[in-house]
């Protein structure tokens, strides 16, 4: 049965990445974008066989093949057969220029004869996060997102080195602990723990791919949820604080301020 979401983006223009819209068992009707479409895209064929057009370059799209589209990069595609199925999935963030240039992700790829499971899989949860939680289904995405992102790199590049494609599943996991603790007291030694490399070298690695040291990118994580709790919720200033991990109401101010140039109280005033 075919599903799709289109996630209301607002704040979540500031994470690494989030999701623009999600497609699974989609039946591709013919689609023809002069100019491109302003957003990567992935996409899985699930069944049945179509066709995509580059540059007067036409590729076959059989089943169990994974293709990318780049951003504004013209294209058309159709169905060969009667019905022709894709899983989808377009995607931006504040580091995804920067990703996809690190990547050499610039042109049109298609891989066939994949193994999808794993795709689908992290493909299914993106959706199912999104559907089910409206207030922070796009930041435990991002994640996710990030996570889909590395296996498509795995599968598109057989080239990348064991160390390398290790790194960055390591710092996937780092990325889903955040997400899922940054209420907590966390320490930069449980996260170099957690990607099984040093304090130095997890530092080296946020770096290389946010420009932010983890603690930086934590704090930026707890300002976005805090930024929803003092819109959508009627808690005080103090409880927000405590909830989103920073406990000191004044650092909680002073974090604030510094990434969104006004205080907690001026944010809720004007959004609200």
């Amino acid at each position: 049965m075919y599903k799709q979401i289109y996630p209301v983006i607002g704040d979540e223009k500031k994470l690494p990445f989030y999701v623009v819209g999600l497609g699974l068992e989609s039946w591709q009707f013919p689609i023809k974008r002069a100019d491109g479409y302003e957003y990567p895209q992935i996409f899985l064929s699930r069944s049945g066989e179509g066709e995509v057009i580059i540059n007067g370059e036409t590729t076959k799209i059989p089943p169990d093949t994974v293709f990318y589209i780049p951003p504004f990069c013209p294209h058309e595609y159709h169905a060969l057969s009667d019905a022709w199925y894709l899983d989808w999935i377009a995607f931006s963030g504040s580091q995804v220029i920067s990703l996809l240039e690190q990547w050499k992700l610039n042109k049109f790829t298609a891989i066939q004869g994949v193994d999808m499971d794993r795709l689908r899989r992290i493909i299914t949860r993106i959706y199912y996060t999104l559907k089910s939680d409206k207030l922070y289904g796009n930041h435990y995405a991002s994640a996710q997102l990030y996570d889909f992102l590395i296996e498509y790199r795995k599968i598109a590049d057989n080239r990348l080195s064991s160390f390398y494609t290790a790194q960055s599943v390591a710092l996937a996991d780092v990325l889903q602990y955040i997400e899922e603790h940054y209420p907590e007291q966390i320490k930069l030694n449980e996260l170099a723990k957690i990607a099984g490399v040093s304090e130095q070298h997890l530092c080296r690695l946020f770096k290389k791919n946010f420009q932010l040291r983890p603690m930086e990118y934590l704090a930026q994580v707890r300002v976005q949820h805090a930024k929803d709790l003092l819109v959508y919720s009627n808690k005080t200033i103090g409880e927000i604080s405590d909830e989103t991990g920073f406990q000191d109401g004044s650092y909680f101010s002073v974090v604030f301020k510094r990434y969104e140039n006004m205080t907690p109280g001026e944010y809720r005033r004007i959004k609200v």
